[in-house]
Parts: structure tokens; sequence; C-alpha cells
């Protein structure tokens, strides 16, 4: 029996081992018998560990779903991973600096689904990078065939903030306003803003950045004992830039809006309200409750989610794409960046006594004078 493979099989492989959340053009086809390595990482400077996924496109007669559940039919046993990292001279050429061996390892711990779990082999290597170099992935499968390869920047953060505006917003400043009063029937309404523009600033190599505000806070119980912090994680919005900045120089800003009033009913979902006999007596917001997280993706990341993203067309066919050299798969970098607010007095005011998430019993900060007081 004949067994065609598509890349989008391929590319199936790779999402459920490595449980990404979301490369030559026009591969259509692997010829049956013919061994296909798949690679994927994700670099970044910040990491001191990196860890990366090396499979081959298992093949067999036997059903999908019985092949997929077969590890050895998915790892390679004897093979060598580099890491290089090389200087970019420009017109002069490159230079390779260093090079580095991944180690095999296994992680314990992967989810069930289509593919074997728990258990899966990943490739570690203990080395901090610098956000001025590339870095060249190669496998050498020790058998005569060609080298599988990749290379990448690295997103490298050199601004001191990566949110711009609004200006006060970071701590130690006044922090974020998310409600507001006006006047109403000769009565001052507390309610939420209208949409507050976040102007981030993207990082060197970046093309792509997610925006999340978490909010922290924990509960007391009726012995007025205090709990562990919980954190709510609120997706903001996607920003993308049209040129992907290469220097320092080179400042390049996105802008999102962040909607108070979709905010404020996520947390209302996300917290139920206090009925009789729960043992809670209030929840107290952080000191400084609120996390921007910026995660930050290379070009060619942007690049593979565009394209591994659902048609939204009946006629669209969207190309197969890659960026390894005599392989499939990803190779590219993002970061991790987090900057941290306080809560607007308003915002607070809302929080313990506005209609969204009025019967939380929210309350102010442990150590805030404000005037309205904490839910008692």
């Amino acid at each position: 029996m004949k067994i065609k493979f598509t890349l989008s099989i391929a590319i199936l492989s790779l999402v459920a081992l490595i449980g990404i959340e979301s490369c030559k053009n026009d591969v259509d086809i692997f010829a049956s018998g013919k061994d296909v390595t798949v690679i994927y990482g994700l670099l970044s400077a910040e990491d001191a560990i990196h860890k990366i996924k090396v499979n081959r496109i298992f093949q067999g007669v036997d059903a999908v779903a019985v092949l997929a559940q077969d590890p050895s039919l998915s790892e390679y046993e004897n093979i060598e991973v580099s890491l290089l990292e090389i200087v970019d001279h420009g017109f002069n050429g490159m230079d390779t600096l260093n090079k580095w061996t991944f180690s095999e390892t296994n992680v314990t711990n992967k989810d069930s689904g289509f593919f074997y779990y728990p258990n899966q082999k990943v490739y570690e290597l203990e080395q901090q990078l610098n956000g001025s170099y590339l870095y060249s992935v190669q496998v050498d499968k020790l058998d005569g065939s060609a080298i599988v390869s990749a290379t990448t920047e690295l997103v490298n953060v050199t601004a001191d903030n990566m949110l711009k505006k609004p200006v006060g917003l970071l701590h130690p400043g006044p922090g974020l306003s998310l409600a507001t009063t006006f006047g109403q029937d000769g009565e001052f309404v507390l309610s939420p803003s209208e949409k507050i523009t976040l102007e981030v600033n993207v990082p060197i190599n970046a093309k792509v950045v997610d925006v999340y505000l978490d909010f922290s806070y924990q509960e007391r119980d009726l012995n007025f004992d205090l709990g562990t912090v919980r954190t709510l994680k609120y997706y903001v919005g996607q920003g993308v830039v049209n040129k992907v900045p290469t220097e320092e120089t080179d400042v390049r800003q996105i802008k999102i809006d962040l909607n108070p009033t979709a905010f404020y009913e996520f947390i209302a979902a996300n917290v139920s309200v206090v009925e009789e006999g729960d043992d809670i007596f209030q929840r107290q917001p952080l000191d400084v409750p609120l996390t921007f997280r910026f995660i930050s993706g290379g070009d060619e990341f942007n690049t593979f989610l565009e394209v591994a993203a659902p048609s939204t067309s009946l006629l669209e066919t969207k190309p197969e794409y890659t960026n390894i050299n005599n392989g499939i798969g990803l190779w590219s970098s993002r970061s991790f960046n987090e900057e941290y607010s306080k809560m607007s007095e308003n915002s607070i005011n809302y929080l313990v006594g506005g209609e969204i998430t009025l019967g939380r019993r929210f309350c102010h900060y442990t150590n805030n004078d404000a005037k309205s007081p904490c839910y008692q």
C-alpha cells in the first residue's frame, strides 16, 4: 500500500507534538519511505535553557491514528543537533563564533491527545544567547544525508519600557485609569472609561506583538486567612508592523485598543458572585495588581502562524510554508516581557461597587488610604 504524506500532515504532527497554539513553499507530497526531518524551535534571548523538537514524519501502512501513537516512528535514535552562533559582518561575510551541541532529554508530562504521550524526546541546550548574533540549528542524521538546517535572528528588546503610552501608567506612576466619573441627573456616576489606546515599542527583529493584561488578587476567608494569589489573564490584542526593525535606531510602535468594559466583564465572568455560605470574606487586589505581558515574535514565526490560520474562504488555497533547509518546520525567535501597573482610584472604586463586578466582594488595596472602604 502506497502512503502519501502532505506537508499539512507534517504541520499537524508538529503542532500536536509541541503544543504550539496556533517552512520552502509548494511542497505537496513526500515520497513513501523518504526520511523527512521536522524541526520546531523558538529561541529567546531571555532564556538560559533552550528546548527544541526534532522529529521525522511517521510513515507506515496502518491507520494514521495508530502510527501517531508509536514514538519509534517519529523520534530519532542517533542524530547530532547543534547550535551555531554567527556574527554577520554585512558585505564582509559571516563568522561562526561558537558551536554547541544539544543533549537529549525527555518531557514526561505531555497531555493526552492524537500523538504519543506522556513521554516525548526533546533536545536541550543550556546557554545564554546574544541578541546581536544569528543562530543556526544543524541536524546531522549521521547517515551521509544532507544536513538539515535553519538560521534566525533573535527578537531583542532594547527599550527601557515596551509600553510607551499612556504616560504615567507604569508603576510607580498613578496607574491605569479603567473607570471615570461623569455627571448625570445632578449626580456623579462612575462607569468604565472609553477605549484606551496602548502604544507599544516593537523589539528589534520582531514582526508581531501579542499584549495581555493580567489582574491578580487574593481571597480572604471567613477566618480572615489570606489565600494564594490568583491571576486572570486577559488578552488585549495583537499588533503587526509593516517593516521589521533591525537596529536600535529603527524605532517602531504598534497601537492596540484596550476596552475597559470588556476587561471588567472578563473579571466578572471568571470570578463568581459570593453566595450565602461561601467561605469568602473579601477579595483583595494586589498592591500592584496589573501586569502587561508582551509576547513578541519574529518575522518567520508570524508568517508561519498566518499560513497555519484557518482559511476564511472556501475558494482559498493556502500555501504550505517552511523555513527549514532539507526538512520542514519552523525556526524562529520570540521574547517575553512584563511591565507592571497599579489601578487608579476610580478603577478600584468601580471594581468594588460597579455594576459589572458587583457582588464579588472586591476591596481596595491592603495599604490604600482611599476613602471608599474595602468590602466588609
